[in-house]
């Protein structure tokens, strides 16, 4: 059975002061988090994504240590590194939700915006976008691969 091999369709950002290895972190926990590399999808080999996100290969290695002592994924010998169920998902889903919540505010206070302004906001966007489906392939059935295909 072929694994889905998973892409980093994201950039690290070295102006933040946010740590290279935690924003590698937090994509690849967003992706587990929102279906995007389900379980069982391989992660990219470490040299491989760090050439990819034009970092060192230890930022990246960092990153997956971290999301291997959390439980997200498995390192295996030959195998690379693959997915596995977070068994705290709920825990995760609510602090990423939070997460996404405070980083808005931020950006939503830097442009002048105040709390009316920014809940109003809210509200016309859940108004206005209709509830996430699941991934899906071109067929139209619910997708088991991550971003990026078979390998």
């Amino acid at each position: 059975m072929s694994k889905a091999q998973a892409s980093f369709p994201w950039k690290v950002d070295l102006r933040l002061p946010q740590p290279a290895h935690e924003q590698i972190y937090r994509q690849a926990r967003a992706a587990i988090l929102s279906g995007v590399w389900p379980p069982g999808t391989v992660l990219p080999p470490v040299r491989e994504a760090a050439a990819a996100l034009g970092v060192h290969f230890n930022t990246v290695a960092r990153a997956y240590r971290r999301l291997a002592r959390e439980g997200w994924v498995v390192s295996r010998p030959g195998r690379g590194t693959v997915v596995q169920a977070p068994a705290r998902a709920a825990h995760w889903q609510a602090e990423a939700l939070d997460d996404l919540a405070r980083r808005y505010v931020t950006q939503a206070r830097w442009l002048g915006f105040g709390p009316a302004e920014m809940l109003a906001a809210v509200q016309r966007a859940l108004d206005q976008t209709a509830p996430a489906e699941p991934p899906q392939d071109a067929a139209g059935e619910p997708s088991t691969s991550a971003a990026g295909g078979e390998s």
